[in-house]
């Protein structure tokens, strides 16, 4: 059974809770130092948005969705992406809550809130190239693989897509 997952505003007080899950190996593999990650979540830009996933009433996991500028893109050599693109990341922190579908339907309502807005033609996330399960959970959620790319400092990174109309994956039982 599909668990119903929901979105929460990410408040100071969760920050000890994202801590020890950038502590997790399974987390720690691919978002690199826990500290400069955990000190620039705490400093996002306005144009920024985390939120904390929470399946079945537990808090599991966390995904942000922000406007990179240009010039972070042309630093990635992504000169064709515009910048009123949003870009994903997201973390299950949680292990025992992977492979449950709870990074697919979080990815899912991000990207079905982004594309309600006109002005953003696409949804975009850079995962590392290595990172099977989430290139399969954005897959679900109705993402393309378009391209490999160096995202410094973090590596080979693949760009994954959702476009305006493309399909998002099977329906997850969900509230607001």
């Amino acid at each position: 059974m599909a668990a119903i997952v929901r979105l929460l505003a990410l408040e100071a007080r969760d920050l000890g809770l994202v801590e020890r899950w950038l502590r997790a190996e399974h987390v720690r593999r691919y978002w690199g130092d826990p500290a400069p990650v955990a000190v620039e979540l705490s400093r996002l830009p306005p144009s920024a948005r985390a939120s904390l996933i929470e399946a079945d009433g537990r808090k599991v996991g966390l995904i942000v969705r922000q406007h990179p500028t240009r010039e972070e893109l042309d630093v990635a050599g992504l000169h064709d992406i515009p910048e009123t693109v949003v870009d994903i990341d997201i973390m299950v922190g949680e292990a025992a809550e992977q492979n449950r579908g709870v990074g697919r339907a979080a990815i899912r309502l991000i990207a079905n809130e982004a594309l309600a807005d006109p002005n953003v033609p696409l949804v975009m996330a850079a995962t590392m190239v290595e990172n099977v399960a989430s290139r399969r959970a954005f897959a679900a959620a109705g993402f393309s693989e378009e391209r490999e790319f160096d995202d410094v400092p973090y590596g080979r990174c693949l760009l994954m897509t959702r476009r305006r109309g493309a399909a998002g994956g099977d329906s997850p039982k969900h509230r607001d």
